[in-house]
């Protein structure tokens, strides 16, 4: 069956968005290119904010003198052109991860680090992807969190969207709305193991994080080849044309 002209799609199978099935498909994958999978994820972490932020010393009145704010006057600058380069390059460079971690799942090991710029050609539309799913789960954190919460369990499948469909951002954010629609709980669910593993993988000395990090974020992209596999399409899910 295809999908209706209100961009909604009909379903065969249900996916399996179980973390019993996700994890040990994740840690195959991992398994067969550790260290591709390893570097991607540290550039991608990097440029997503999924990193965790460095641990700063908070300084009182008195700490505040002639050295430390020619410190802050060196250091500030940079930081705020790195922070723009991030949200510059953020959306391109999840568009080009995610799609490279999609092939690997797919038992494609051609994939290699320089397909995280490969599709720049993109770059437009990953970008205002990336600004409308910021802007929207930040408004819905400020809304009481809980809508944050579910917007960003909801959004996440835009950037492949945008990769395989080749849609706009609205129509990727709408495709991916519709994408997770009946499947929140399982993914917030599956999220909270990802935590959990995350946590882990922290606590090893943090050492374990750079296997537990690409790990989860494999098991993310399988959820994405779950829901999309069992949605019978003849067509994106949201053409630019709607």
């Amino acid at each position: 069956m295809a999908s209706d002209n209100n961009g909604t799609v009909s379903m065969t199978t249900p996916p399996n968005l179980s973390p019993s099935h996700l994890f040990p498909q994740a840690w195959q994958t991992f398994n067969r290119r550790p260290w591709i999978c390893i570097g991607m994820w540290i550039v991608y972490a990097m440029f997503s904010g999924q990193g965790g932020g460095g641990r700063g010393q908070s300084l009182s009145d008195g700490d505040i003198g002639p050295e430390n704010m020619i410190w802050i006057r060196t250091i500030l600058p940079g930081l705020l052109a790195f922070v723009l380069v991030v949200i510059m390059v953020a959306g391109p460079i999840r568009g080009g991860y995610d799609m490279a971690m999609l092939r690997l799942i797919h038992g494609d090991d051609s994939a290699s680090f320089r397909d995280l710029f490969a599709d720049f050609s993109k770059f437009d539309q990953l970008f205002l992807t990336f600004l409308l799913y910021s802007l929207a789960v930040l408004g819905g954190i400020l809304l009481l969190i809980v809508p944050g919460i579910i917007l960003l369990i909801a959004l996440w499948p835009a950037f492949l969207l945008v990769m395989e469909d080749d849609v706009g951002p609205v129509d990727a954010i709408k495709g991916a709305w519709a994408l997770t629609r009946g499947y929140k709980m399982k993914l917030f669910v599956l999220g909270l193991v990802a935590f959990a593993v995350l946590v882990t993988g922290l606590l090893a000395l943090g050492v374990g994080l750079f296997v537990a990090g690409p790990v989860v974020e494999l098991a993310r992209i399988g959820a994405y080849q779950e829901m999309r596999g069992a949605a019978s399409i003849s067509r994106p899910i949201y053409s630019p044309n709607e």
